[in-house]
C-alpha cells in the first residue's frame, strides 16, 4: 500500500552530535523557494487511511507492518465508515484515495499533553496519482467534520534556531494543536514547509521540509 514521502530535514546533520548544521541545507533546491507555507508538525503516529474505488476502507500506521494501538483503530473505524468517505470524494469511484494524518493524543507519543482522547488531524490527501493543494485539503477535512495540522502561513526567510520556530510557530512556541484541543500547553514538535503552488524535486518528490526544537 502506498506509504507516506519521506520529508527531508531542512539541514544536514552532525555526524556526532545528531543536530544540525544551520549552514549546510539538505537540498539545494530549498535556497531557491521565497515564500514557504508552514503547517505544525505534530507529535504522535502516521496514519494512513485508503478508501478503494469498491467503496472499502483500510487503516495503516507509517508501514503496512506499524502496530495501531487498539483504541486509535477504534476511533479511525468510528470517525471514517466508508459512506462519510464516499460522500467527500466525487472521484471515489475512479481512483484510490488515500488520507495522510497523525493521530494523536493519549498513550500516542507523549500525545496526553495535547488532549485526554485521541484524535487525528489530516496533512495530506492523494487522489490517484495526484496530491491535492492545501485549499482542497482544508475542503475534504471540512466535509469530514475534521481538523488539519494548524496552518501557521508564509515565512520568506529559512530559520535557524529555536527562537526562529518559535516565532514561525507563535504562543511561545506552544502547539496549536495542544490550545485548541485544550491540552496543557506543551511545546510544539516542530513545523512542516511546503511550496504553494507544490514543486517537484528532479527525482519526483514534492520539495518539503521539516524542522523541530529537538534539531538544535
Amino acid at each position: 500500500m502506498t506509504e507516506y514521502p519521506k520529508i527531508e530535514t531542512l539541514y544536514n546533520r552532525d555526524e556526532k552530535t545528531f543536530k544540525v548544521l544551520i549552514d549546510r541545507l539538505r537540498m539545494a533546491e530549498f535556497s531557491n523557494i521565497r515564500r514557504w507555507q508552514i503547517t505544525e508538525k505534530v507529535d504522535g503516529t502516521n496514519v494512513r487511511i485508503f478508501l478503494l474505488p469498491d467503496g472499502s476502507v483500510s487503516y495503516y500506521g507509517r508501514s503496512d507492518n506499524a502496530q495501531m494501538h487498539e483504541k486509535l483503530r477504534e476511533y479511525l473505524h468510528e470517525t471514517f465508515p466508508s459512506e462519510k468517505l464516499l460522500s467527500a470524494f466525487d472521484a471515489a469511484k475512479e481512483n484510490q484515495i488515500v488520507l495522510f494524518g497523525e493521530g494523536y493524543g493519549a498513550k500516542i507519543q507523549k500525545g496526553g499533553s495535547y488532549r485526554k482522547g485521541m484524535a487525528f488531524r489530516l496533512f495530506d490527501v492523494l487522489v490517484g496519482q495526484w496530491w491535492l493543494e492545501p485549499a482542497a485539503i482544508s475542503d475534504v477535512a471540512a466535509k469530514l467534520n475534521i481538523l488539519t495540522a494548524p496552518y501557521l502561513g508564509e515565512i520568506e526567510s529559512l530559520p535557524q534556531s529555536a527562537d526562529d520556530l518559535k516565532a514561525i510557530l507563535g504562543n511561545d512556541g506552544k502547539s496549536t494543536v495542544a490550545i485548541q484541543d485544550g491540552g496543557t500547553g506543551v511545546r510544539a514538535e516542530g513545523i512542516v514547509a511546503r511550496t504553494s503552488p507544490m514543486l517537484f524535486t528532479r527525482r519526483g518528490g514534492r520539495l518539503m521540509w521539516k524542522l523541530k526544537f529537538s534539531d538544535f
